[in-house]
Formats: C-alpha cells, sequence, structure tokens
C-alpha cells in the first residue's frame, strides 16, 4: 500500500471506510460469479453454456480425429477441433474482458464516493 493510499483511508470516516472493506477482499470466484448478475447476467449465462458446449465439441472432434483412418477426416476432425478451442478463447477473453470492466467501475464508484463525500464536507 502507498503513502497515498494511507492518506486515503485516514481521510475516509468509518462508515465510509466500512463501505469500501467490502470490495476489498474480492476473491477471483467472487468476480467470475460477479459477471452473472447485473444487466448483461442473461448473455453471459448464454456464452458460459457456450463455451461448455464448444469445449465438448473439442473433445469430440480430437476423438474422432483419434479413431479416424483416412488423412482427410483426420485434418477435418482436426480443423473442428481447432475452430472449437478458438471459440473457447475468445469466450474466455470476453469473460476476462468483463470482469476487468466490473473491476474499474467499482474503481470509478469508488472515486465518485470519496469525491461526493469531499464535497459534503466542504459545502457543510
Amino acid at each position: 500500500m502507498t503513502n497515498l493510499d494511507q492518506a486515503i483511508r485516514q481521510a475516509l470516516s468509518a462508515e465510509d471506510a466500512a463501505f469500501l472493506a467490502r470490495f476489498e477482499n474480492e476473491t477471483p470466484f467472487s468476480e467470475v460469479l460477479g459477471t452473472f448478475r447485473g444487466q448483461w447476467g442473461a448473455l453471459n449465462v448464454f456464452a458460459a453454456i457456450i463455451t461448455f458446449a464448444m469445449f465438448g465439441m473439442f473433445v469430440w472432434c480430437v476423438w474422432n480425429a483419434f479413431s479416424v483412418t483416412e488423412l482427410r477426416d483426420v485434418v477435418l476432425w482436426s480443423g473442428g477441433a481447432l475452430l472449437a478451442m478458438l471459440s473457447v478463447a475468445m469466450l474466455k477473453i470476453y469473460f476476462w474482458m468483463d470482469m476487468h470492466k466490473n473491476m474499474i467501475l467499482r474503481e470509478v464508484k469508488r472515486l465518485e464516493l470519496q469525491v461526493a463525500r469531499l464535497s459534503a464536507r466542504d459545502a457543510g
């Protein structure tokens, strides 16, 4: 923690510090679950289902690629496996971007709270 962080924490009231402490100990698991709440929650649930389906398709394509004997079929099944894994990777990137968006929004809300408290303190 930097000196600036300590100075901000000392300037906050006990109520503000308790409010901000709720966000301090976010675990990766709670960050992932946070993507399924809010305005985009239904879309994220759908994307998670598609992600698991694409992983299943990847396993199925790999299984078939090892069980066929024709070179053409091996190439086609391997191409399907590649496309399925690319889909999984792109959907994971989407989830990471959504988690980072939530983290940034939380930080902006903290700043808004601090600015509102400071302006209320200066006005009063």
